[in-house]
């Protein structure tokens, strides 16, 4: 276990262990694709943009179970002959990052909580910052993610992210998104989650 918060509101942190859960989470995703707007409301297929880096050693999906069920998640990959997620809209952009650094590069991605849990603001920091916890855990100094362009302020602000790029993406044809590429120094936004852990009142 990472990070335990069964004290304070009965939800808990950890690894996934059981990878026949993940169509659990492609729910999850899927109806937080759907709020977004992100794709188009009554798909039924679920979304699976990344299946290559599913069920890999380089590949850690961590989970926030209540009552035995999945309320939030977040994965984390190390670099590797697999890709990063970003590889899917920001390739040219993350080989440049590969070829201009030594850091150990990783990616945080797929970030969701569930419709119910979704204004719980203590939930999703825990999710970051568990996320961040397991960064250090492999290793990884650089951690790329990719955001709608909305919530660019946000990850600034939380992390002290710096924006890469920024193109129009499509999960589906029919819909255009505002996407952003943004790179962390995963030690120095540690800082950044510890500060506002200090700070926070709920």
């Amino acid at each position: 276990m990472l990070f335990n918060m069964e004290n304070l509101n009965n939800y808990s942190i950890n690894e996934l262990i059981d990878y026949n859960r993940l169509s659990e989470i492609s729910s999850m995703v899927h109806e937080t694709l759907v709020e977004s707007r992100h794709i188009i409301k009554g798909s039924t297929d679920k979304i699976n943009l990344y299946p290559h880096l599913n069920n890999i050693n380089q590949t850690t999906v961590l989970i926030a179970e209540l009552n035995n069920n999945i309320i939030g998640t977040n994965s984390m990959t190390i670099d590797s002959e697999h890709g990063l997620h970003t590889d899917l809209f920001f390739k040219q952009e993350t080989d440049y990052i590969r070829k201009s650094s030594e850091k150990k590069l990783g990616s945080s991605w797929r970030i969701a909580t569930n419709k119910e849990y979704r204004g719980n603001i203590r939930l999703f920091l825990d999710i970051i910052q568990n996320s961040f916890f397991l960064a250090k855990k492999k290793g990884i100094e650089t951690c790329l993610f990719v955001f709608d362009k909305k919530h660019e302020k946000l990850y600034k602000k939380l992390l002290d992210a710096e924006t890469i790029s920024e193109k129009v993406c499509n999960i589906e044809a029919e819909i255009d998104i505002n996407m952003v590429l943004m790179k962390t120094d995963t030690e120095n936004s540690q800082k950044h989650l510890n500060k506002i852990f200090i700070r926070r009142k709920f």
